[in-house]
């Protein structure tokens, strides 16, 4: 996502690029219903499956942020035996769930995705 634009990209251009970066399997971007908004998954087709499974996770988190009293989240890291998920959220209406093997550069693929987030948001 370091790259430059001469012109505001657009969503798609936008996760392409994410989903360019070693290690990452998927994008997607997807409303608060689940239901996708865009979707890079070239290997596996997930992207329905992944997306419709987001809003659970992100209410649990709203959950334990209230419980916690640290507020909404902005961004979930899921660890999982071979891999991760990132959600971030764009805005009250959109997610953007990037899955990625567990060989990801994760510290930068997060710094890029909080970098960049307000960007997305406006492309919404």
């Amino acid at each position: 996502m370091r790259g430059t634009f001469q012109r505001m990209p657009t969503l798609r251009e936008l996760a392409d690029v994410i989903q360019q970066r070693p290690g990452v399997h998927a994008v997607v971007i997807l409303g608060a219903d689940g239901l996708v908004i865009e979707a890079h998954d070239p290997v596996h087709d997930y992207a329905d499956a992944l997306a419709a499974r987001v809003p659970a996770i992100a209410t649990a988190a709203r959950q334990l942020g209230d419980a916690a009293d640290t507020g909404t989240p902005q961004t979930i890291v899921l660890e999982f035996e071979h891999g991760y998920g990132v959600i971030i959220r764009l805005s009250d209406q959109a997610s953007l769930l990037v899955s990625a093997a567990n060989t990801v550069a994760l510290g930068d693929l997060l710094f890029d995705l909080r970098q960049h987030r307000t960007s997305m948001a406006k492309l919404l």
